[in-house]
């Protein structure tokens, strides 16, 4: 005896309109899930540039105001030359140019801070084993005035780059 209010063939009509809006319910929101994935990925490409230009803007600065330094200092000032190759060095801008600037640097007086520069470049050039040979020419040469002075600062970076691959 059937006590069901619907027939055999009404209940598979009604399961049959069930499944077919479940997929279309499925179907729209898998649709929206797709837009809400693409403006999202959209959204942080707009936000990941826009950090990159002001980067690069922060950069910019930095090479201005480098350049100008260097541009205004004296021949035998081979303090701006090295602070300005380390502003560089630092953020990693206008390698080559802080390279030329250290370098002329150490030609017109060979100081501890000046080496010590010269194997951070290096370092962020990865080339570990040109930096452990600044490092620790700038230990030697903060020891020629004083044997005692503390060197931790240089021996830290010294193990670092021994580290690096």
């Amino acid at each position: 005896m059937n006590h069901s209010k619907y027939t055999d063939n009404q209940l598979v009509t009604i399961v049959g309109m069930s499944l077919v809006n479940r997929r279309t319910i499925e179907t729209k929101t898998n649709k929206d899930m797709n837009k809400i994935s693409k403006l999202m990925t959209v959204v942080l490409a707009v936000v990941i540039s826009s950090y990159s230009m002001n980067l690069e803007a922060k950069s910019d600065k930095t090479v201005d105001k480098a350049r100008s330094a260097v541009e205004n200092a004296s021949p035998d000032d081979w303090q701006t030359y090295a602070k300005s190759a380390q502003m560089l060095i630092r953020k990693k801008a206008n390698m080559a140019e802080a390279k030329m600037w250290i370098e002329k640097s150490i030609e017109i007086r060979e100081t501890p801070f000046n080496l010590e520069i010269m194997g951070d470049y290096y370092v962020k050039n990865n080339l570990p084993k040109q930096a452990i040979k600044f490092y620790i020419k700038s230990m030697d040469k903060l020891k020629e005035n004083d044997a005692n002075i503390d060197t931790a600062e240089i021996q830290d970076k010294i193990v670092k780059a021994t580290t690096m691959r």
